[in-house]
C-alpha cells in the first residue's frame, strides 16, 4: 500500500488544507440528513487528517474513516476521537455495512503509474452498490477533463511550513503529475522534502454511465452547497436504487 504523504507533508495538509472540507461539510451534512433513509453509519473514504470526519460526528453519525497514510490518521485520531480510523486504501479495505460512502477532495484520482484507474474506481463503484441499501448515497468529487489546462506552479505557507507545487498535465493520456517540495521547520531549521503524486482524470459522463449501470441515480454539480470547488472539479450525488 503506497502512502502518498509522509509526516511533513501530512502535517501541511492538516495545517493549511482543510478549507474544502470545512466549507463542504455543511451540504454534506445536510444531504445525508435528508436521504431517503435514514442515515447512521459513514464511511470516509481518503478521510485524511478527518476535517470532514468531525463534522460528520459532531452531527450524529457513526464514522469509519479509511485512508492510505498513517501519518495523516495519527492526526486524524488525535482530532477525532469519536470515529474509527483503518489505514488502507480504499480498494483494498473491509469496507464496514453503512447508509453512505463520501470520498471528498479527489482521493479517487490518486493511483499509481501502472494502475488501471478506470477499473479501479468503477470497483468502488459496485462494491458501494452492493454495500449501501437502497436509498443509500455514494458522494465523491473527481477533476474531469476538458479546459483550462491545469499544468503550472503554485506555492502557499504558514507559520512553520512551505509547499510547492509543481503540475504536468497530459491531456491525451488524461494523467496530471505533481511534484511537491515541502518545507517544515524543525528546531531552529527546516526540513526538505519531496513527493510526487500521479493523478487520473476523468470523463465525468463515463464515470456517471458507471454509476447507473451499478444501481445508482446520478446528479453531479461544481460545488458543494455554497462550496465552490475549483476549475475542472465535479461533485458526484448518488443514490442507490
Amino acid at each position: 500500500m503506497e502512502s502518498l504523504y509522509d509526516q511533513d507533508l501530512a502535517y501541511i495538509h492538516a495545517a493549511g488544507f482543510g478549507g474544502l472540507a470545512q466549507g463542504a461539510a455543511p451540504e454534506i451534512v445536510r444531504l445525508l440528513k435528508s436521504a431517503a433513509i435514514p442515515v447512521r453509519g459513514i464511511v470516509d473514504a481518503g478521510c485524511g487528517a478527518g476535517t470532514l470526519a468531525a463534522r460528520l460526528v459532531e452531527a450524529g453519525f457513526e464514522v469509519t474513516g479509511i485512508d492510505s497514510s498513517a501519518d495523516l490518521l495519527a492526526i486524524a485520531r488525535t482530532a477525532v476521537p469519536g470515529a474509527r480510523f483503518v489505514n488502507a486504501s480504499i480498494y483494498d479495505a473491509d469496507v464496514p455495512p453503512c447508509e453512505a460512502m463520501v470520498a471528498l477532495g479527489e482521493p479517487l484520482t490518486y493511483h499509481s503509474e501502472e494502475a488501471d484507474a478506470d477499473s479501479l474506481v468503477q470497483s468502488v463503484f459496485r462494491r458501494a452498490s452492493g454495500i449501501l441499501p437502497a436509498g443509500g448515497m455514494l458522494i465523491f468529487d473527481v477533476i474531469e477533463t476538458g479546459e483550462p489546462t491545469l499544468a503550472g506552479r503554485a506555492w502557499a505557507s504558514g507559520e512553520d511550513w512551505a509547499v510547492l507545487v509543481h503540475t504536468s498535465e497530459d491531456q491525451a493520456a488524461r494523467t496530471l503529475v505533481r511534484s511537491i517540495e515541502t518545507f517544515r521547520r524543525v528546531g531552529q531549521l527546516y526540513r526538505r522534502g519531496r513527493a510526487i503524486h500521479r493523478i487520473r482524470v476523468f470523463d465525468t459522463g463515463e464515470l456517471a454511465g458507471a454509476l447507473a449501470a451499478c444501481g445508482f441515480a446520478v446528479e453531479t454539480a461544481q460545488a458543494y452547497g455554497s462550496q465552490r470547488l475549483a476549475p475542472r472539479r465535479r461533485a458526484f450525488f448518488c443514490t442507490r436504487r
